[in-house]
C-alpha cells in the first residue's frame, strides 16, 4: 500500500509518501503563512521523487483543529487528489497526529484564550476533542489522570510521515475528510443584504 501524508494545519507544511517498507520521499517546511502557495508544488516534488500519482492508494490529511485556512486547504487538496487518482482520502486530527505513546493530553493554542484538547492512550482517543479555557489545563489533566501534556508551547511539529502512517492503519474512511472546527466561526452573515 502506498500512502501520501499531508499536513498544512499548523506552522508547517509537510508531505510524505510511504509504503509498508518505509518512507519513499518526504518534504517539510516551517511556515506561518504560505501553505496555499506551497502545498501543491511540495506534493508534486515528493511524487516526482518516487511514483506516479495514480499509484497512491490512500491520502492521509490533517483536518484540524488548527488554522482555518490550512485545515480547509489540506482537506480540499486531499479530496481533489483522491478524486483524480482513485485513492481513498482519510482525515486525521492534528491532536491525534501529535499524540505520543502512553497516556497523554494534547493541547493546541486556540488563540482566543482557549485550548483545543484531547486525551489519548497509546494513540487511541479516550475523550472527544474539545475547547477549554487556557487556565483550566492543569485541572483538565488532573481530572483525566494525565501526567504527560503535549503542547501548547512549545508544540512539536507534525510530520507528513506520521499522518501517512496513521492513515495506513485505518480500516477505511468514515466518509470524505472534513475540516474539524471546535468553535463557531468569527465571521457572521450580514443581517441584511449589502448590495441591492
Amino acid at each position: 500500500m502506498i500512502v501520501l501524508g499531508i499536513d498544512a494545519c499548523l506552522g508547517r507544511c509537510s508531505v510524505a509518501l510511504i509504503s509498508q517498507e518505509g518512507v519513499l520521499a518526504s518534504a517539510s517546511e516551517d511556515m506561518a503563512r504560505g501553505h496555499v502557495e506551497r502545498l501543491a508544488p511540495m506534493v508534486g516534488e515528493v511524487l516526482a521523487e518516487a511514483i506516479a500519482p495514480t499509484a497512491i492508494d490512500r491520502i492521509g490529511v490533517t483536518c484540524g483543529p488548527g488554522g482555518f485556512t490550512g485545515a480547509r486547504l489540506g482537506v480540499s487538496f486531499a479530496r481533489g487528489l483522491a478524486l483524480s487518482t482513485g485513492a481513498t482520502a482519510i482525515g486525521i486530527s492534528t491532536l491525534e497526529a501529535l499524540a505520543t505513546p502512553g497516556k497523554t493530553l494534547v493541547a493546541l493554542d486556540g488563540r482566543r484564550g482557549d485550548l483545543f484538547v484531547q486525551v489519548f492512550a497509546d494513540g487511541t482517543p479516550l475523550t472527544a476533542p474539545e475547547s477549554i479555557p487556557t487556565d483550566t489545563l492543569a485541572a483538565h489533566a488532573t481530572r483525566h489522570a494525565v501526567a504527560t501534556i503535549i503542547g501548547p508551547d512549545p508544540l512539536p511539529p507534525i510530520d507528513g510521515v506520521t499522518v501517512a502512517r496513521l492513515a495506513m492503519t485505518r480500516s477505511g474512511p468514515d466518509g470524505p475528510p472534513r475540516p474539524l472546527y471546535l468553535r463557531a466561526p468569527d465571521a457572521k452573515a450580514a443581517a441584511r443584504p449589502v448590495l441591492r
